[in-house]
């Protein structure tokens, strides 16, 4: 009589050999997982530059587990849309303007106010690093339904950048169209300066300045140098210091849910080994991009101590009423006062 038992034995033993041999052969394509980052600045932007240290430090921590593509200039997605498209899952990240995911959770508008300016980026890293950032990552992880992974990147400071007027004094916002890289918070600051804040994707930036379409613009000088933004016809900078901007790193929920806990911290690690060094690269481009600038034709109006006194006051004054105007929750104006109140 057959012996059905032993058969049925040694063809599941020639199964599980067949599987773990092919498994052996296809295991390594099977483990690599995918991710796709869009970005809207150029291949020589601080946030690129280390965008690809992070990718690779990422995938040596994962034997090439976890395998990043940048997409850069705009290529896939404007940044007023990469925080819907991670949402979304049409891409699996991207380290977006602070400004830019303000269009979608109003508590970010909070870094766009006068609470800021003038403030060093050492004093506001302190604050985004501390219990206020923390309470705004997770107010855009419960809004977005996504994942922060960790500390943001450092941009820098931002000023006024003149191209069709010239801007050397305050007095000169009036009646002045100014791009502003989104965030209402700009807006309703010009606005209470007598100018108009438009937003425009910065890819778009250097036909608007070419076309006379805007008179100036929001940004930094490693933004303006980057992107040789002098030849598109700025020619100066009010250092009026209106804000410190970040990037703040947008994972898609599903795609963070789907990797193991090894892998997930693995990322968070390797997210965070490039933190300290892009703000303190960011910092150094900057006040080198200052410098190239300047030899391109850029011209440097610094306001007057008494001016920039008069006006931060009052747009002081005015930042409880816009953060109102603009739905930034009581609670988290509260805590950023508390928490700038430390800093003196």
């Amino acid at each position: 009589m057959t012996d059905f038992t032993a058969i049925s034995r040694s063809l599941a033993r020639l199964t599980l050999t067949a599987t773990v041999a092919l498994a052996a052969l296809t295991g390594f394509a099977a483990a690599e997982t995918k991710y796709r980052i869009s970005v809207d600045t150029g291949p020589n932007h601080v946030r690129n530059i280390t965008l690809r240290t992070f990718m690779e430090r990422l995938a040596a921590a994962t034997s090439n587990e976890l395998v990043g593509e940048l997409f850069e200039a705009g290529q896939l997605y404007a940044a007023r849309d990469e925080p819907k498209a991670v949402a979304q899952g049409d891409i699996e990240m991207s380290v977006t303007t602070n400004s830019s995911i303000a269009a979608f959770v109003s508590n970010m508008n909070l870094l766009d106010l006068p609470l800021f300016s003038g403030r060093s980026p050492a004093q506001v890293n302190q604050l985004v690093d501390g219990p206020l950032g923390a309470a705004m990552s997770a107010n855009i992880e419960s809004k977005l339904g996504l994942v922060v992974p960790g500390r943001w990147f450092l941009l820098g400071f931002t000023n006024t950048f003149g191209a069709g007027r010239t801007l050397t004094s305050f007095a000169d916002f009036r009646g002045a169209r100014i791009r502003v890289p989104g965030g209402a918070g700009f807006i309703a600051r010009y606005k209470e300066l007598g100018a108009e804040g438009v937003s425009i994707p910065f890819p778009d930036v250097p036909l608007a300045l070419s076309q006379g379409t805007i008179d100036a613009l929001l940004t930094t000088n490693e933004t303006l140098r980057s992107a040789k933004l002098f030849e598109a016809g700025v020619k100066s900078v009010f250092v009026d210091q209106v804000s410190v901007l970040y990037y703040v790193p947008l994972v898609n929920k599903k795609f963070w849910d789907g990797l193991s806990a090894e892998h997930q911290k693995a990322f968070r690690d390797a997210w965070d080994s490039v933190i300290d060094d892009e703000r303190i690269e960011a910092e150094r481009r900057q006040a080198a991009a200052a410098e190239e600038n300047a030899a391109n034709g850029v011209v440097i109006y610094t306001p007057d101590a008494a001016e920039i006194a008069e006006v931060n006051a009052r747009l002081l004054a005015a930042a409880p009423a816009i953060a109102t105007q603009l739905g930034v929750d009581a609670e988290i104006v509260s805590l950023a006062q508390s928490e700038i109140a430390k800093l003196n």
